[in-house]
């Protein structure tokens, strides 16, 4: 006989799919992707080569919308600007490459993100606009487990593998003013969009009598945040800058039908920076995502906490390459993960470095990152597991 999915059988996959019930979320074989995905912080190659100290700094990170105003600034010295603005458009791809550690097991993964792209744009003196797409939850895993099921009175083994591809994004249209040499005030409207596609499939150990049945769910997610930040350059080489993003209605629908109902995640962050050494820049910051906003979206079991976390990081100077001259950065980060496993909170801390490379005299710049993560649950039935990570950054920023 070959079973098929009913009707009722394929909602209660797309509930189970969009909740994410606890147990199954730990057969995913990952402490990183549970919940509604990993957040990849919106940092652009560079702010994460600081370990994402400079995020609040950086105007091609979509953090902060006062950064905007910096386009024309040295990286090093936010002294030497050019406030009239310059074009510029970046993009950036992140592979990871992940192994897990449980139960005496290793398991491997490579996942490839494309996690930001933005334009910035001069509108008049003072006064620069930009708009970005980045990834806010990354939900990407594949897992395979052993199955027993009853059909037509008879006990059959199998394999359930339960596949998901997909993203929530967060795509900013922000404007950042120069007040003077001092201050940079911005504004930003967010979108929050995109779909989670689950594929649940189940293969028979019985092949003759039993055949291989799926299915597959999409759920589209829509919600509206806005934000607004500042960066006052207090004294020459010592600057302070923050931000904070109120979210608005957030809906997860099927078929143009809301199943569940939340709100977009508020943050609140802050950054400092000093650089009145020649030829480096330190800096240091620290925010909170209040994850828990999410809460209606998920049951009862689903653990979410809010997201501190705390980065510090340096640029640097060095040797020249051409007419222009390398900058070599090194930070690290340590944060809370918004989704838990076991009846615990998951844990980040990542250390990361980079380079920055200009050409085409200036109006180019390649950007390289490593990061190296180690990601682990703070108790509960996952305490033993252990997941590190390498992330290769590679941006690209052009200034026509």
């Amino acid at each position: 006989m070959t079973p098929t999915f009913t009707p009722r059988a394929a909602a209660a996959i797309a509930v189970a799919a969009l909740t994410l019930h606890a147990a199954a979320a730990r057969a995913q074989g990952s402490l990183s992707t549970q919940g509604y995905g990993y957040p990849s912080g919106e940092l652009s190659t560079r702010a994460l080569g600081t370990g994402g100290s400079v995020g609040e700094f950086d105007p091609a990170s979509p953090i902060n919308p006062a950064a905007l105003g910096s386009w024309g600034a040295s990286p090093i010295n936010s002294a030497i600007r050019q406030w009239w603005g310059r074009t510029a458009f970046t993009a950036q791809y992140d592979p990871e490459f992940r192994t897990v550690t449980a139960g005496g097991s290793t398991q491997n993964a490579t996942l490839t993100r494309f996690p930001l792209v933005a334009i910035a744009i001069p509108v008049r003196a003072r006064l620069q606009m930009g708009l970005s797409a980045a990834t806010l939850l990354d939900r990407t895993f594949s897992t395979s487990v052993p199955s027993t099921a009853t059909i037509g009175g008879e006990t059959v083994t199998g394999t359930q593998t339960i596949e998901s591809r997909g993203a929530m994004e967060d795509v900013r249209l922000g404007g950042a003013y120069n007040i003077g040499n001092a201050l940079s005030l911005g504004l930003a409207g967010h979108l929050v969009t995109g779909q989670h596609r689950v594929v649940s499939g189940r293969e028979f150990t019985d092949t003759t009598q039993f055949g291989t049945v799926s299915d597959s769910t999409a759920v589209d997610f829509t919600g509206l945040a806005f934000s607004a930040g500042a960066e006052w350059r207090i004294v020459r080489g010592f600057s302070i800058a923050g931000s904070y993003k109120k979210g608005g209605a957030l809906r997860a629908e099927r078929n143009d039908t809301t199943l569940r109902k939340a709100t977009v995640p508020d943050r609140v962050g802050v950054g400092v920076r000093l650089d009145r050494i020649p030829g480096a820049s330190f800096t240091a910051s620290w925010a909170n995502t209040k994850w828990t906003n999410m809460n209606g979206l998920g049951v009862s079991d689903l653990r979410i906490s809010d997201g501190p976390e705390y980065a510090a990081g340096v640029e640097a100077v060095g040797p020249r390459l051409g007419p222009s001259a390398l900058l070599f950065r090194f930070g690290g980060r340590h944060r809370t993960l918004p989704f838990g496993v076991g009846g615990a909170d998951v844990h980040e801390t990542a250390f990361a470095g980079g380079v920055s490379a200009p050409f085409t005299g200036g109006h180019a710049v390649l950007d390289l990152g490593l990061q190296h993560a180690s990601r682990t649950a703070d108790g509960g039935t996952a305490a033993s597991a252990k997941e590190r990570a390498w992330t290769l950054s590679v941006g690209l920023t052009v200034r026509p």
